[in-house]
């Protein structure tokens, strides 16, 4: 079992924790006192232990953000066939203010802020408390010193520091969901205000990046820090600054108050003074020196898996989960994992079950660069029966591999399923740089030098160090370079909810659900005859779906050999070799003992593999031996209508009916929607500018609405 340091024992859960949910009608009654707790550094640190619990539990930053409330782009997807509308579907845009899921998440993290504010005033107000400063010469071009006083780190203050980052994490979670929100640092039981004011979203941000620009002066940098990265350090601080920072200065959803159905896409007029922020601290923990990103990509994710804690790397901060006790990943994650508890002589029992239900887009691998190393180790194609058989998956959303129970060297055990204890990077050295970049790029209305060597630094890791440089039309303009700067994050980050905040930020959210949802209904017309739409949207995504998307896929189950793939993490399962799963116009003809000597590489040039390398067990049936099978994935019905993974997937934005009139929502109404289908890039810009804005802002919960006595309402035809 893995044990994070800063964790005691079952205190974690209980510190400080609330009775009852934030914005409750009563007040806490076990709110903490500085005399009662906060005299010594241990009690401070195990105080601190229930602020880093609230960002534990499965139903935030352990899962439910990852899962539930991860929404619906051109990376991440949830296919849903639900043809109606549930109210409690967030991914697909599709929820009610009675939602059961929106007010648990709703209360967890403002569970959340009300624990991360006691501590933090507690701590503010105790006699350990204190903020000091000491001297530091400085040395100027002509050699000549001077001194001046800067903060000085301590136990408390890095302490602090951590907490203030925690409740950042929160409200930004908190904002990019429900944008205005009740927001105070004033826990409930000093001001005995259930009710906050809901705060304009860019007052939250100026209050909390100025928070943590104080704050942050008073961290130890992670090269100081014990426990680091499962610790938050100075450059998590400094990181968690530029995150904020892009969020207010990018655009968001903005209700009209005169009207509750209308809203529209806006940023602040200062918008460029948030870039210059984010730039500046983000080039910080750049400068800072003490991340790099020398492991591969797949190893990062794979040490993760493992419980290896790298210092130095790519992960400034791992939300520091618990085996047995807390966090989902891996075990939503990965490739779907049955295992037949009856019988443990199965190759998959030792790992458990795994879920496997966060996933990719069925087109997302396609837009990968062929010698990208992301594409082959993230992107997952087939899952296990509980009889340890590798299965094709052949769906309408594919697996995203990055985190798996199944890469773990010791498997937990046949009968576990989450609580993995699997680590998660929240804030990453990629992440910085391409921020970074972004910021560059807005602030010089272009490029420069900087922004162009940020960007191909996290190349240079996906590409294994060659031919890894933006190509010259990427770095010819503004508009360009933030396409590849997006693009770039788009392949790095999947699975860990930043695609459709960056496409919210960079106002591209309506395009690119537009676009994916024409991507799914022009191939599902094609397989069934021919789509006007399917030229506009491969001059659109620069893809040829026509080439690249079969209907049916050849293969052959095989012991997992090295060298047949290499990128996949376990060993001691059976694996499945699909022919060009990719579209990189890969062939075959013959046999598979004719085809795979060319597949395996030179351990047989010279001679015919023998059956002993692949699935022959009595336990796999006769049809699942070697030999090439396939499986072929049908997007349209009998009577000719497409399936309704297709229509309905994004149903609270765009939808289609079985006669294929298309609908989108606007004004949170839902209307008809004309589009040109002729594949001009004229067509493109006019269909993309006739869109409405997509309503991702989830409603305010009814009991939250109920409690404030009116004080609080809904926008936005909600």
């Amino acid at each position: 079992m893995k044990i994070n340091k800063i964790f005691i024992s079952g205190l974690a859960l209980l510190a400080l924790s609330s009775c009852n949910d934030y914005l409750d009608v009563e007040p806490a009654s076990n709110a903490a006192t500085p005399s009662a707790v906060y005299g010594t550094e241990a009690e401070v640190n195990k105080a601190l232990n229930g602020v880093y619990a609230k960002i534990l539990t499965d139903k935030t930053f352990g899962g439910n953000l990852y899962n539930t409330f991860q929404l619906n782009s051109d990376v991440d997807f949830y296919a849903n066939s639900n043809e109606a509308a549930a109210g409690n579907q967030p991914r697909r845009f599709d929820v009610r203010s009675d939602a059961s899921n929106v007010e648990q998440l709703w209360n967890d993290l403002y569970n959340g802020v009300e624990t991360a504010n006691e501590f933090i005033y507690n701590l503010k107000n105790s006699s350990v408390f204190i903020e000091e400063t000491e001297s530091q010469t400085i040395t100027d071009k002509d050699g000549n010193n001077s001194f001046i006083e800067v903060p000085k780190p301590n136990s408390f203050t890095q302490m602090m520091g951590e907490a203030k980052v925690i409740r950042a994490m929160i409200f930004h979670e908190l904002m990019s969901y429900w944008g205005d929100v009740p927001f105070t640092f004033v826990p409930t039981f000093v001001s005995d205000n259930f009710t906050p004011a809901i705060v304009k979203r860019q007052t939250i941000s100026d209050e909390l990046i100025a928070d943590l620009m104080h704050a942050a002066e008073y961290m130890n940098s992670d090269k100081n820090l014990n426990d680091a990265p499962r610790r938050i350090s100075k450059e998590a601080a400094y990181a968690m600054i530029a995150r904020l920072a892009l969020q207010a200065g990018g655009y968001s959803l903005n209700h009209d108050e005169n009207n509750t159905t209308a809203y529209k896409m806006t940023r602040p007029a200062n918008y460029k003074e948030y870039y210059e922020i984010a730039r500046e601290y983000a080039k910080k923990v750049i400068d800072a020196g003490g991340h790099t990103l020398k492991q591969s990509y797949q190893d990062m994710f794979v040490n993760e898996c493992n419980y290896i804690k790298v210092i130095g790397d790519d992960p400034i901060f791992e939300i520091p989960f618990v085996t047995g006790s807390t966090g989902n990943w891996g075990y939503a994650q990965g490739p779907t994992n049955s295992v037949d508890t009856s019988d443990p002589n199965w190759t998959n029992s030792a790992w458990g079950e795994a879920n496997g239900g966060v996933r990719t887009t069925y087109f997302y691998r396609f837009g990968f660069d062929k010698n990208d190393q992301r594409r082959n180790y993230t992107c997952g194609l087939w899952y296990y029966s509980n009889k340890g058989v590798p299965t094709i998956r052949l769906d309408y959303a594919m697996h995203n591999n990055k985190w798996s129970k199944l890469w773990q060297t010791t498997g937990l055990g046949a009968s576990t399923t989450g609580a993995t204890g699997i680590s998660f990077a929240y804030i990453r050295y990629a992440d910085v740089l391409l921020m970074y970049a972004e910021a560059e790029n807005e602030i010089n209305e272009g490029p420069t030098a900087n922004a162009i060597k940020a960007v191909e630094e996290v190349r240079k890791r996906a590409f294994g160090g060659v031919d890894y440089s933006l190509t010259a039309d990427a770095k010819s303009s503004k508009e360009k370079f933030l396409k590849a700067v997006l693009d770039e994050r788009k392949w790095e980050f999947a699975g860990e909810n930043m695609r459709w905040k960056d496409l919210v930020r960079n106002n591209m959210y309506s395009e690119a659900i537009l676009y994916t949802f024409l991507a799914y209904y022009s191939v599902a017309e094609a397989q069934n005859g021919a789509s006007q739409y399917l030229p506009q949207v491969i001059l659109h995504d620069g893809i040829d779906y026509d080439q690249k998307c079969v209907s049916s896929y050849e293969y052959v189950l095989t012991t997992n050999i090295s060298k047949l793939k290499p990128e996949f993490p376990n060993n001691s399962l059976y694996m499945m070799y699909i022919v060009d799963p990719f579209g990189d116009g890969e062939t075959r003809s013959g046999n598979p003992y004719q085809y795979l000597p060319t597949v395996f590489g030179e351990a047989y040039t010279s001679s015919i593999p023998t059956t002993s390398d692949f699935i022959t067990s009595a336990k796999v049936t006769a049809e699942k031996k070697i030999a090439w099978s396939s499986g072929e994935l049908s997007w349209v019905n009998n009577d000719g209508t497409l399936k309704n993974q297709i229509n309905y997937s994004l149903f609270g934005y765009i939808r289609a009916d079985e006669s294929k009139n298309i609908y989108v929502v606007r004004d949170g109404a839902v209307v008809p929607l004309s589009l040109d289908p002729s594949e001009t890039e004229a067509a493109i810009e006019s269909n993309i500018s006739s869109l409405p804005a997509v309503r991702y802002l989830l409603p305010y919960p009814e009991e939250a609405i109920a409690r404030s006595s009116g004080a609080y309402k809904n926008y936005y035809g909600f």
